[in-house]
């Protein structure tokens, strides 16, 4: 099923929305051409439809002008073979097919193209004429600079280009390179006229219409009408003027004209839609996000605060459970999580470490990376514009990564129902200990008074002894035997700070550059979209 195409307005929105998405992406000379056009169709469209521009456009000695004179049906601009003569635009205006002839409309166009030089005419070929704006446009290759630059500016305005060559130039790099090949595609709105050839034979005059005919298929413009004519002895004339007659009853050549813009417009901007590998970008854009988050959390010092995690579990594990008569030390130990500035209470900055210029190497080798990735099927402009939507990111991240590592899930209140157990048998060892302690010395003050020393045997040892060295070894036994449990917890503690860390790390990564990447990507596909839908 063919596709349909769109009329000129749904183009010229398209073509309007792709400028504003471009706009501040893109070096404004490349979007120069497309912002002309737009605003040369915004004020074309508000003017006349009913008038056909028609410029007339050659080198010097071409017969341009003697051409204009003999459709004007009056000597109008001036002549020579020799030099240039055509010093400023000049229009000859046909009646149009209104009741008044609305010259009004006329008069209002050419005061939009500035052309003050205005003549009206009915013509001599006929009423077939009724609408055209027929100008005579200064030489091209004319050695005055404001020449060429009139001759330029209107022929990006007209509804309809008539180039006259002559046998001599009709080859000239110069009207080829400069003129005819960058304007390949308003081919529905050219003509070229093959003028004088009452200086050739017939046979010349044939062979140079069809090397004319092969220059112009070269240059992109095959299927443009050649029309041969001699001005000065009126051959070919009147297929001339059936041909213009035709364009202008048609009154469909400033609506070519505006289509073939937008035409050359979405060809300048082509080149910035290129066409990658998703399923492999994909790919690529997931790795690079995980290379992402581990530089970010190595620049956070997640590996320092989870380490930290594990050892205030460590230390206030054995604040809890451990041997009674060594734990009292740990009041002189700072908690690893306060010495950072971290856990439950507190407020503010973290005192971690800045992160060295290794950690900040990697740190934007890994965005660079990334943006590389997710943007490599791109072209270098919207590569460009991701890089700095993302350059414009990173001065959030110390304090974005400082906010993640303090919102992480890092303390460890709750207490454990095994760690009340152990406390409780470290006092029981603890107070046998003590109680067979107190017996001893009552039973050594009992020998040195010379009392009866009442004991108890369990086996051959003293109940005494085996309480105090029996509740020494035990809370020393129990205590060695607590660590590979609380180093497990610890573990546990450092892999759930870890994963709160990273989740923190990778919000930090999403909101801070792959987000705003992922914008920038989508503006660059919602731009290739709107330049798709303005092609026809």
């Amino acid at each position: 099923m063919s596709r349909r195409r769109p009329d000129l307005n749904a183009r010229l929105d398209a073509l309007g929305h792709a400028v504003e998405l471009a706009r501040g992406r893109c070096e404004p000379a490349r979007l120069a051409q497309a912002e002309s056009i737009l605003a040369h169709a915004s004020a074309r469209r508000r003017l006349s439809a009913e008038r056909t521009v028609v410029a007339l456009a050659g080198g010097t000695g071409s017969g341009k002008s003697t051409l204009f004179n003999s459709l004007a049906g009056a000597p109008l601009a001036p002549t020579s073979v020799r030099r240039p003569t055509t010093s400023r635009s000049r229009a000859a205006i046909w009646p149009s097919s209104g009741p008044d002839g609305a010259s009004a409309d006329a008069a209002a166009l050419l005061d939009w193209l500035d052309v003050r030089d205005r003549h009206d005419v009915s013509g001599t070929l006929g009423p077939n004429l009724a609408g055209l704006l027929l100008l005579d446009l200064p030489d091209f290759d004319s050695t005055a600079e404001t020449h060429r630059i009139e001759a330029d500016r209107l022929t990006e305005a007209v509804d309809l280009l008539v180039w006259v060559l002559d046998p001599q130039k009709y080859a000239d790099a110069a009207v080829h390179e400069r003129y005819l090949r960058p304007l390949s595609t308003h081919a529905e709105v050219m003509l070229v006229v093959l003028n004088q050839i009452d200086r050739l034979h017939p046979d010349a005059a044939n062979s140079c219409q069809r090397h004319l005919h092969q220059l112009l298929t070269d240059d992109g413009l095959r299927g443009v009408p050649i029309i041969a004519t001699s001005a000065a002895r009126g051959e070919g004339m009147a297929q001339l003027s059936a041909e213009l007659a035709a364009r202008v009853r048609d009154r469909s050549a400033s609506v070519q004209r505006l289509q073939a813009d937008v035409d050359a417009s979405i060809a300048a901007l082509a080149p910035l839609c290129t066409s990658s590998g998703d399923r492999r970008r994909s790919r690529d854009a997931a790795h690079g996000e995980e290379v992402l988050v581990h530089g970010l959390a190595e620049a956070a010092g997640v590996p320092t605060v989870a380490n930290a995690a594990a050892a205030s579990y460590r230390l206030r594990a054995t604040a809890r459970m451990g041997w009674p008569l060594t734990r009292w030390l740990t009041r002189f130990r700072l908690n690893p999580l306060r010495k950072l500035h971290l856990g439950t209470g507190l407020s503010g900055t973290t005192s971690l470490p800045a992160a060295g210029g290794i950690a900040q190497a990697q740190v934007s080798n890994a965005v660079r990376n990334v943006v590389a990735e997710r943007t490599g099927g791109l072209a270098v402009e919207w590569r460009r514009s991701a890089q700095a939507v993302v350059d414009a990111q990173q001065t959030k991240l110390p304090t974005e990564l400082d906010r993640a590592v303090r919102a992480g899930d890092l303390s460890h209140d709750e207490t454990p129902r095994w760690w009340a157990a152990v406390r409780l048998l470290h006092f029981l060892f603890l107070a046998a200990a003590i109680a067979g302690g107190v017996w001893l010395g009552v039973l050594a003050a009992s020998s040195y008074v010379q009392l009866p020393q009442p004991t108890v045997h369990v086996g051959r040892a003293p109940l005494p002894t085996v309480l105090l060295f029996g509740g020494l070894f035990l809370g020393l036994l129990l205590a060695v035997g607590m660590r590979p449990f609380v180093a497990a917890g610890a573990r546990r503690r450092h892999a759930r700070a870890r994963r709160s860390l990273d989740a923190g790390i990778r919000s930090v990564a999403r909101r801070t550059v792959l987000e705003p990447l992922d914008a920038e990507i989508a503006v660059a596909s919602e731009f290739c979209t709107a330049l798709d839908a303005a092609r026809r």
